[in-house]
């Protein structure tokens, strides 16, 4: 497979897997939830205002009094500290942008406006750097990843990374590595069903790839990339499902994986084909799909003459 083509496929499997559309749809998702909290929120200021001042004129005593504003300071710096984070988001969302569509220098300004945040150990910031220099430099990635800490992390964020970092070993046909980063994932740590697709998915192939594929299958079974839930992150699991059956030695749950990549793109065949520690069944079936749809000539075996 040449080179492009397999960059190509690699560039259409990133912008699948982070639309533009998914982002909107996480930060309305968001802002809509932070909307109710503070409705809720006000309510219970308000009621506890209510019930301070009562007990206040009733005992005399300024202890309810105390007591609201205590919870009301509490509830400002929850608030600002909400908002400040949620900013953050939004501020490195705006920096991914059309991550797979844009320039060396245009990705280069980018991850140098990251890097001072990087630096100080922002998470964020450098999770960020990381999904812009995977594409073109996926072992710059994972030095970047690799200045969390995952003994000390929040354990949402460190099952995130590890989820990053194991991905890019598989890419790189590194299973062993991959192996070990899945096997400390919680998936429990993660912030939404979505977001735990999605690590499942990566826990699943690097399973499957090393030796465990059964395993891999029935986690895969707790999320169907039919379900509209899991649209965003259909791809990922598609990919993960093709590499369990191959490895199972189910034909025809390899066969299918495979026909429901070809009809999102028939592009992200190629992700299977002339890579590191791909299981040869899933090979052979991808090279053929991708000979029939004309993106790969077909290989000629000419005969010895005699």
């Amino acid at each position: 497979m040449p080179r492009n083509k397999q960059k190509q496929a690699a560039e259409e499997l990133k912008s699948l897997a982070n639309t533009d559309k998914a982002r909107e749809d996480a930060v309305a998702n968001v802002t809509r939830q932070l909307k109710t909290v503070v409705k809720v929120a006000v309510i219970v200021l308000i009621v506890t205002w209510l019930l301070a001042l009562g007990f206040w004129s009733g005992l005399q005593s300024n202890i309810p009094l105390y007591v609201a504003a205590v919870m009301t300071a509490v509830m400002i710096g929850a608030a600002i500290f909400i908002k400040r984070n949620f900013d953050k988001s939004q501020e490195f969302g705006a920096l991914l942008g059309e991550g797979s569509n844009l320039s060396d220098e245009e990705r280069a300004a980018r991850i140098a406006k990251l890097d001072a945040k990087v630096d100080k150990g922002d998470a964020t910031a450098i999770m960020t750097k990381a999904q812009l220099q995977m594409q073109d430099a996926p072992r710059d990635a994972l030095q970047t990843l690799e200045k969390v800490d995952l003994a000390k992390a929040n354990k949402m964020i460190g099952t995130q990374i590890r989820g990053m970092r194991a991905m890019i070993h598989l890419n790189l046909g590194e299973i062993q590595a991959a192996r070990a980063l899945a096997d400390d994932v919680d998936l429990a740590k993660t912030a939404d069903p979505k977001s735990r697709g999605n690590v499942a998915a990566i826990v699943a192939e690097a399973w499957a790839r090393s030796g465990n594929p059964i395993e891999a299958a029935e986690l895969l079974d707790k999320y169907d990339p039919d379900d509209k839930n899991f649209e965003d992150i259909r791809v990922q699991l598609l990919r993960a499902r093709a590499f369990a059956s191959a490895h199972k030695k189910d034909i025809t749950g390899m066969r299918r994986a495979l026909k429901l990549l070809s009809e999102i793109s028939p592009q992200l065949l190629a992700l299977f084909v002339g890579q590191k520690r791909i299981h040869p069944l899933l090979e052979k079936e991808a090279r053929k799909r991708l000979e029939k749809s004309g993106l790969m000539p077909r290989q000629r075996v000419q005969m010895a003459r005699r």
